[in-house]
C-alpha cells in the first residue's frame, strides 16, 4: 500500500478542504469541525472541473434502504451545488453518480499531525460527460 503525506492537520482549517496532486490525480481532503478527515475525487462531473476542494461542507439526514434516518456529511460543489457524501462519494442529488473516496488518516507518530492518504492505486477521474438539460 502506498501512502502520501499531504500536509499538517493545522494547514486545513476546520470545515474546509484542500487539494493534493498525488501521482497526477487531484484528491480533495476535508476536515470537519470535530477533526474528522475525508478524501475524495476533486473532479466535479457536473461542471467538469476540479473544484470540489473549494466546496462547502454541510450535513443532512437521509433515509437509508432499511428506512432508517441517518446523518450524512457532504460537500456541496461550488459550481452547481450538487452534494456528495464525504464518506461514500455518492451524489445525494443524482444517485447514478459516485466519486472515488480514499483512506485518509492523521499520523500522530512523533507528534507530527500529518494528514496522510493511503492507497493501492488511485482511480482515474471520470471523464463521462453528463447531459444537462438547459431550461
Amino acid at each position: 500500500m502506498n501512502q502520501y503525506t499531504v500536509c499538517k492537520l493545522e494547514d486545513i482549517l476546520p470545515e474546509t478542504g484542500v487539494c493534493a496532486l498525488i501521482e497526477g490525480k487531484q484528491v480533495a481532503i476535508f476536515r470537519t469541525k470535530d477533526n474528522k478527515l475525508f478524501a475524495l475525487d476533486n473532479y466535479d462531473p457536473f461542471s467538469q472541473a476540479n473544484v470540489l476542494s473549494r466546496g462547502l461542507i454541510g450535513g443532512t439526514t437521509v433515509t437509508n434502504d432499511a428506512g432508517i434516518d441517518e446523518a450524512v456529511l457532504y460537500v456541496a460543489s461550488p459550481i452547481y451545488k450538487q452534494r456528495f457524501n464525504l464518506a461514500t462519494g455518492q451524489c445525494l442529488d443524482d444517485t447514478s453518480v459516485t466519486l472515488a473516496t480514499y483512506h485518509v488518516e492523521l499520523d500522530t507518530s512523533l507528534e507530527s499531525n500529518n494528514v496522510v492518504i493511503k492507497y493501492d492505486q488511485l482511480e482515474a477521474s471520470s471523464t463521462t460527460l453528463l447531459e444537462m438539460e438547459v431550461v
